[in-house]
This record gives C-alpha cells, sequence and structure tokens, in this order.
C-alpha cells in the first residue's frame, strides 16, 4: 500500500494556501450580512466558506447554558440530593 510513497513529489503550494492568499489580498468591503457575503464567495473560497459558516453559526449568549444551571438547582437541592451522578445526569439530559 505504502511502496509508492516515496516516489510521491510534494506540492509546491497548497490550494487552501493559495485560497488563503487570494482572500487576504482582496481589499476589505464593507458588508450588512456576513453570512450572506460568505454564501456568495463559497464558491471562490469554499474551505474558508466552511471555516467562516462555522465560526459566524456560534450562538452569541449563554442562555442554553444558564438554562441547565437552573434545572440543576431545581433537580439537586443544596442541603442533600439522594439522587445518584448518573440519575442526575440523565434527568438533566432528558429535561425531566
Amino acid at each position: 500500500m505504502f511502496d509508492d510513497l516515496f516516489d510521491l513529489k510534494p506540492t509546491s503550494t497548497s490550494p487552501v494556501i493559495d485560497e488563503l492568499q487570494l482572500y487576504l489580498s482582496t481589499e476589505p468591503e464593507p458588508v450588512a450580512d456576513a453570512l450572506s457575503w460568505w454564501y456568495e464567495k463559497c464558491k471562490t473560497y469554499p474551505r474558508l466558506y466552511r471555516m467562516a459558516l462555522n465560526y459566524l453559526s456560534i450562538p452569541a449568549t449563554s442562555v442554553d447554558v444558564e438554562r441547565l444551571f437552573s434545572c440543576g438547582r431545581l433537580l439537586l437541592s443544596h442541603i442533600q440530593s439522594q439522587l445518584s451522578t448518573t440519575s442526575t445526569w440523565a434527568l438533566l439530559c432528558l429535561g425531566s
């Protein structure tokens, strides 16, 4: 399987580096919606588009985490709890 490994020649430039260099060489332009701009440029910058989509899709708030902590406080009293760790984890995951 690896017999021809040493016969392979390394490429002089990587498509990823070429894509990044192309992006960095363009002039900045003002945009109102970054996601729409990246969607329009998905053919030009396919790898950067995917990375930008992942980055720009991160929620800006921690509401889900705070809600989970609030449910955990209602489920477990500060004084005593007879639930095991596994039971507590299962109840919080199921939302019961």
